[in-house]
């Protein structure tokens, strides 16, 4: 999903010379209407420009994210909520969530965040279109790479910060992401960061006890009890942080166990792995309490400036 410019609709349009079918998502001529393996239209009809799936960039068990060209000839990413459910109340909560992601993101206007441009449903699917985003996620890059250079991930920390700063302080109401993981984010060819999957996002309300959501390994103690704050999202970013510095994956791991990144990787700093340490703490008012804290704990100290060595006055005579 995301924000490259598209190319223009002539260029875009001749270079589709395949189109995927929304059901089986087997190959068909451009010009087709209908899939000639499975019947299925092969057109994502919506109010605004329609579309048509050219990619699968990915798939999970309750979703998948398509490349797709819409008739007005933009590149977008298009997310389906997979409908596999066989019991109706586990169905109705899915559909509630995602027409959630999509109210919710609808309200959101930051240059890492995927806008979105229509939520719809097709023949009895779920859909949200949004920006395409070019590059890779984070995960795919540590497997890659390994543990990846301090200097670099601290860069990609601070777009990270700059993002939860502003969910966090958004009006009327704070939103806490709940799901703060490497394959959340993704790095842009320019080296931009993306925040992307508001599927379990919500609205901060104090003290109120909310669903029991997360990803085991990122998420923090308090996120399995339904009581998710900012000191939650803090939690979670400091564990993919640790994730990026040392090729550590928090899931193969004990619940909650994060050694320090400089006992792990001595080329990273003491300061660094301090922040890092101090934002993964099992209680939360033991941690940062606010994204901009924890900004500023990672951010490098300005090199000392080369003293001025001054010659004494002279005299008159």
């Amino acid at each position: 999903m995301a924000s490259v410019m598209p190319p223009p609709a002539r260029n875009a349009m001749a270079e589709a010379q395949q189109i995927l079918c929304p059901n089986c998502h087997k190959p068909n001529l451009r010009r087709a209407n209908f899939c000639q393996h499975c019947g299925q239209d092969i057109v994502l009809n919506n109010p605004g420009p329609r579309y048509y799936i050219t990619r699968v960039i990915k798939e999970g068990g309750q979703g998948a994210v398509y490349e797709t060209l819409g008739d007005d000839g933009k590149v977008y990413a298009v997310k389906e909520m997979l409908d596999r459910f066989t019991d109706p109340k586990e169905e109705a909560e899915a559909i509630e969530r995602f027409n959630e992601e999509a109210q919710l993101l609808k309200r959101l206007n930051h240059p890492r965040i995927p806008r979105i441009y229509a939520s719809f449903k097709d023949e009895e699917r779920q859909y949200l279109a949004m920006d395409f985003v070019r590059g890779k996620d984070m995960e795919d890059i540590i497997r890659e790479r390994g543990a990846l250079p301090e200097a670099e991930v601290l860069a990609w920390a601070d777009q990270l910060c700059d993002v939860l700063n502003y969910l966090h302080n958004h009006r009327p109401e704070p939103i806490i992401f709940r799901d703060m993981k490497p394959s959340n984010v993704m790095i842009e060819p320019d080296g931009g960061v993306k925040l992307i999957d508001f599927g379990i996002a919500k609205v901060f309300q104090r003290a109120q006890r909310g669903t029991q959501i997360g990803t085991p390994g990122y998420a923090p103690p308090e996120q399995y009890q339904g009581l998710a704050a900012p000191t939650s999202d803090i939690y979670a970013l400091a564990a993919t942080l640790h994730h990026m510095l040392t090729g550590r994956d928090p899931r193969d791991e004990p619940p909650f166990s994060f050694p320090p990144v400089y006992g792990l990787r001595p080329s990273v700093s003491r300061r660094t792995s301090d922040a890092i340490g101090k934002a993964l703490q099992m209680k939360p008012e033991d941690r940062y309490q606010s994204v901009a804290e924890f900004r500023a704990a990672l951010r490098p100290l300005p090199a000392p400036q080369p003293q001025v060595r001054r010659a004494p006055p002279t005299q008159a005579l």
